[in-house]
């Protein structure tokens, strides 16, 4: 670590921030043409009504019968990295700054991105899958969206870094706790500004290298 560094760590979102397209769930209800039943358990979510394993469920039952695991890895190996995705994450290795993706996505999508952009860790919710292949009606739940945060210093403990010594950067109000979290929070402003002066508002990735 260069002398006097501030910064040992930025996590980062996956959908909407390293990538251009929303929710890898919303993709996926896309390509089965189910969208109608997660925009259902969405609402149902942010209302309170459901926790987020049940949200899962949900997502996963409204599927068509014997989804496979090689279907689900296709479709959402479709994925498109922002332009400065790559430059943003190369510089932060180049300062020797660690590198982290935390999402409430799906960890095939997640682990396929962090390798691509050779981020060091990546968190995000998982898919169980029988001997065949096929989906299993359970999810895996690591990062609840409302609450990242618990996720993301659950990480930082193991790494033994202090969260004040690490930046994230989200890009919706699911966010927010997360980027609170952090010592320095940003947002991109391409869909979400909350009037808060812990978050600052930027408007590509490669802008938090003016604050840092």
């Amino acid at each position: 670590m260069p002398e006097g560094q501030r910064f040992l760590l930025a996590a980062l979102d996956m959908d909407g921030t390293v990538l251009e397209h929303e929710s890898s769930w919303v993709a996926l209800h896309r390509a089965f043409g189910t969208t109608e039943a997660g925009e259902d358990s969405l609402r149902l979510y942010t209302e309170g009504r459901i926790d987020y394993m049940e949200f899962m469920r949900r997502d996963i039952a409204a599927w068509p019968a014997g989804v496979t695991r090689g279907e689900i890895e296709e479709i959402l190996s479709r994925y498109t990295l922002r332009p400065e995705a790559k430059p943003t994450i190369d510089e932060l290795r180049r300062r020797g700054i660690l590198t982290a993706l935390v999402s409430s996505g799906i960890d095939i999508l997640a682990e396929d991105v962090a390798r691509d952009l050779r981020m060091d860790h990546w968190l995000a919710n998982g898919l169980q899958f029988d001997a065949a292949g096929r989906v299993l009606p359970e999810g895996i739940g690591r990062v609840d969206p409302t609450t990242k945060d618990v996720a993301y210093l659950k990480l930082l403990g193991k790494l033994g870094i202090p969260s004040e010594r690490t930046i994230a950067v989200g890009d919706t109000v699911y966010d927010l706790r997360f980027l609170r979290s952090a010592g320095v929070g940003f947002m991109l402003a391409h869909s979400t500004r909350v009037d808060d002066p812990r978050i600052i508002h930027i408007e590509k990735l490669h802008d938090i290298f003016d604050h840092i």
